[in-house]
């Protein structure tokens, strides 16, 4: 696997550990999927890479660490968290999916994080 242990950096987890937190899972096995990516050096049509990664959701904010980099770091209640699909795409697996452009205009395509959890369905119900 690649990317590290999948553990949120300790300067990330001093900043959620200001704020209520709900759920953290670090060390999840997983693998990161691109589509169509584009970014002004590199193109992929399909490319997927095992890692791991963690998840953090607290009160107000849902935090995705994969792959060695913050993927998702969004309040709760912005309007950007909607164009997140999270669903359960088995029941020991969650799965993030968002566009790559939404916040980097330098890059395009979709990225898919899937991440396995015992606790997926609870994850998409706490981030809904």
């Amino acid at each position: 696997m690649l990317f590290g242990s999948g553990r949120v950096p300790e300067q990330l987890r001093a900043e959620l550990a200001g704020e209520p937190a709900v759920l953290l899972e670090n060390g999840l096995r997983g693998s990161v999927t691109y589509r169509d990516y584009r970014t002004p050096h590199q193109f992929s049509s399909l490319r997927k890479q095992g890692t791991y990664g963690a998840i953090a959701i607290t009160a107000t904010r849902l935090l995705v660490w994969a792959g060695g980099r913050k993927h998702i770091d969004v309040p709760l209640s912005h309007p950007d968290r909607a164009d997140i699909e999270i669903s359960a795409d088995r029941p020991d697996r969650i799965c993030f999916a968002y566009d790559a452009g939404a916040s980097d205009p330098t890059r395009s395509g979709r990225v898919e994080i899937r991440l396995c959890t015992a606790q997926a369905g609870h994850i998409v119900q706490l981030a809904a």
